[in-house]
C-alpha cells in the first residue's frame, strides 16, 4: 500500500483547512494570536478527524465513486476498500485519544464531530439535502473546537454560525451543479424543490452570513478596520456568487462563495489584532 495513496485517501489540503480553523476559534477566544500545547494538540486532532472522516466517506460512497469518479483509490483498486475502512477507523481512533489530552469539553466535540461524520457517511450520503448540512458544520466545528479550550464562546458562536450558513449555501450551489450527475445516485435539494427556491434559499444564506460577521463588528466590538474590509470584501463576493447563481453560472457561483468564505476566515482571525 504506498503512503501517496493514503494520504490522498485523507485529502491534507482539506484537513489543513480544518486544524486552520481551530487555530483561529483558539485565536478569537483569547483575543490574540497565541500558541499553546493544548493548541498544537487539537490542531493535530482536528487535521487527523478530518482525515479520518474523508477516508470513510470514500468507504461508504465507494459504490457511487466506481460510477462516477472511477479514478479515486478504492474504485481504482489502490487500496482495498477494507484496508481504507481500518485505515479510517485507525484515525478516528488517533485522534479521539489525543483528544483526551484535551479538556473534557474540547473531547466531547471531538468525539461527538466524529460520530457526526462517520453517521453522514454511513447513513445520508444519498440524502444530499441534510448532507449539505453536515459537510457545512466542518468549518463552525472547527472554530467552537479551537474556542473549547479556553471554553469561551461569545464572538466565535456568532461567527461559527455565519460560517455554517456559507458553507451550506456553496453546498447547494454545488448541488445545482451536479444535477445531472446525481441523478439515481443522490437525492439533492434541487430535486426536491425549484430551481427558483433553490436561488432564493442561497441568497438568504449568503444574506444572513454577512448579516452576522457585521453584527459581530457593529453589536458585538469584535475586530477592527482590518477586519470589516474582509468582511465586506467576502460580502462582495457571496453577492457576487448569488448573481452567478441567478444566472445559473453554477460553477462560477461556487467558486465565488468559496473564495467569500476563506476571505471570511482571514477576516475572522485579523479581528483579534
Amino acid at each position: 500500500m504506498q503512503a501517496k495513496t493514503l494520504i490522498e485517501l485523507a485529502r491534507p489540503l482539506n484537513c489543513l483547512m480544518a486544524a486552520f480553523g481551530v487555530f483561529i476559534g483558539y485565536s478569537i477566544a483569547l483575543g490574540e494570536i497565541g500558541y499553546s500545547d493544548w493548541l498544537g494538540i487539537a490542531m493535530l486532532v482536528a487535521f487527523i478527524i478530518c482525515g479520518a472522516g474523508q477516508a470513510i466517506n470514500d468507504v461508504f460512497d465507494s459504490k457511487i465513486d466506481a460510477k462516477i469518479r472511477p479514478g479515486k483509490p478504492i474504485p481504482s483498486k489502490r487500496i482495498s476498500k477494507k484496508k481504507a475502512e481500518t485505515y479510517a477507523i485507525s484515525l478516528f481512533a488517533i485522534g479521539n485519544a489525543l483528544a483526551l489530552l484535551l479538556p473534557i469539553q474540547a473531547f466531547l466535540i471531538a468525539i461527538v464531530f466524529s460520530a457526526i461524520l462517520v453517521l453522514y457517511s454511513a447513513k445520508m450520503q444519498k440524502a444530499k439535502y441534510i448532507g449539505n448540512w453536515i459537510v457545512a458544520l466542518g468549518t463552525a466545528f472547527t472554530l467552537i473546537f479551537g474556542a473549547s479550550l479556553l471554553q469561551d464562546y461569545t464572538i466565535v458562536i456568532v461567527l461559527a454560525i455565519a460560517a455554517l450558513l456559507a458553507n451550506a449555501a456553496r453546498e447547494i450551489i454545488k448541488d445545482a451543479e451536479d444535477l445531472k450527475a446525481d441523478e439515481g445516485l443522490k437525492v439533492s435539494l434541487p430535486m426536491k424543490t425549484s430551481m427558483k427556491n433553490i436561488k432564493a434559499i442561497v441568497l438568504l444564506l449568503h444574506g444572513l452570513a454577512i448579516v452576522l460577521g457585521l453584527f459581530a463588528f457593529f453589536c458585538m466590538g469584535f475586530g477592527g478596520i482590518l477586519y470589516l474590509v474582509l468582511i465586506l470584501i467576502s460580502a462582495v463576493l457571496f453577492a457576487e456568487a448569488t448573481r452567478r447563481m441567478f444566472k445559473n453560472q453554477f460553477r462560477k457561483a461556487k467558486n465565488r462563495s468559496k473564495l467569500g468564505m476563506l476571505i471570511a476566515l482571514i477576516g475572522f482571525l485579523a479581528g483579534v489584532f
